[in-house]
């Protein structure tokens, strides 16, 4: 088969640029052409992209073709995300094109197989800025009923694409996505992060977008009532870039180190792959207490790199948790305050933790992945 895919979205790897759904792509992109020796593909990149990436992508695989078009100027991105990229696409004869971020052009008829990673947005349209209309009406929507097979991240997602959008159950598949961790540093590296950080004690962690649907804000209230109560110099690490409506999360910040003995919350901002890989892997427990996710990567990178977790029992959180972490009412203050309290003073719910967390996060990897996905382009193919 010849096969297209859409990397316009996508994790440059020399810029550290790109959040869940641009890693994904990378990660999923990168191991599918490692694994797929049958299929020829032809990728879509922005001509931004970095040399470093499209290298790590391809190598020297000879069947890989690379087509680079320059980024319009337009503020209205119309053009390039519907117009400029369907008059590449159809250049080609593909029998599929891959869609991994979520959509599909508007004008593009060609057989598409679309990755859907979650539908917050339509659940949840207060998280979100205002004058998505288009997108939210139109675009996905379409995209939806035009693709000829949907992947679906998790089963949550594949249950809200039938629910909001009456999708038949038989052209939706689960697969889930794979997580990539490094845990083998040096004493000196890590010791040289939590320097670079200012980090001196020991320290729970949350890594995410800095946006009201991670609950950000009930996290820094529980921690805040758990330093009140016990007088402990723990710190608190925020990590991650700043989404949108962050104001007021930071506002709390500000509130409760005025409140504490010394800046114990701490905001780094975003980090590297090597530094989260460190932070995640010497925290005293890593706390996810996002209201919805389509999958939820950090939950399962911080299970591999053996930090105990705690997160929520909704959304996909659950589902891909198992038995591997403390699952809360992330909407109850005082069940995350008492679920820190638990594995920071109770070395037995931590070490269970840290096991069941590990066996868990094995399940999930990009060779099982792309293997499932290579067999549904096969079916596709054949029927």
């Amino acid at each position: 088969m010849r096969i297209g895919i859409d990397c316009r979205k996508i994790y440059d790897v020399n810029k550290n640029s790109g959040a869940g759904v641009e890693r994904y792509t990378y990660h999923f992109v990168k191991n599918l052409l490692k694994k797929d020796q049958d299929n020829d593909y032809v990728l879509f990149f922005y001509s931004d992209i970095s040399p470093e990436t499209i290298h790590k992508l391809k190598g020297n695989n000879p069947r890989v073709r690379i087509v680079k078009f320059i980024r319009s100027e337009s503020r209205v991105p119309f053009f390039d995300t519907h117009l400029k990229i369907v008059r590449l696409l159809n250049k080609h004869k593909f029998d599929y094109t891959i869609f991994p971020s979520g959509s599909i052009p508007i004008f593009y008829r060609g057989s598409s197989v679309l990755v859907v990673h979650d539908l917050a947005i339509y659940l949840h349209p207060e998280w979100f800025p205002d004058k998505q209309w288009f997108s939210t009406k139109v675009v996905v929507p379409r995209s939806i009923r035009k693709a000829k097979k949907i992947v679906a991240v998790s089963e949550n997602t594949k249950k809200d694409i039938i629910k909001i959008f009456k999708t038949r159950e038989d052209k939706i598949t689960t697969i889930y996505p794979g997580i990539v961790v490094k845990d083998d540093y040096l004493d000196s590296e890590i010791e040289q992060v939590k320097k670079k950080y200012d980090i001196k004690n020991d320290y729970v962690l949350f890594i995410g977008t800095i946006e009201p649907r991670k609950n950000v804000t009930n996290l820094i209230k529980a921690f805040s009532n758990y330093i009140f109560e016990t007088d402990s110099k723990l710190n608190l690490v925020l990590a991650g870039v700043k989404g949108w409506k962050f104001q007021k999360i930071f506002e709390k910040v500000n509130d409760m180190n005025n409140r504490l003995s010394g800046s114990q919350i701490k905001y780094i901002g975003q980090v590297s792959n090597r530094e989260r890989n460190i932070l995640l892997k010497n925290c005293e427990v890593f706390v996810f207490p996002s209201q919805y996710e389509g999958f939820g990567f950090p939950v399962l990178e911080a299970m591999a790199l053996h930090a105990p977790v705690i997160t929520g029992n909704n959304s996909s959180l659950a589902e891909i948790s198992g038995e591997g972490a403390n699952l809360i009412d992330t909407s109850d203050i005082k069940e995350i305050k008492n679920a820190i309290n638990d594995v920071v003073n109770n070395v037995h719910v931590r070490q269970a933790l840290k096991r069941k967390g590990y066996e868990q996060s094995v399940l999930f990897t990009w060779e099982r992945m792309v293997t499932q996905f290579i067999e549904l382009l096969n079916k596709a193919k054949q029927g």
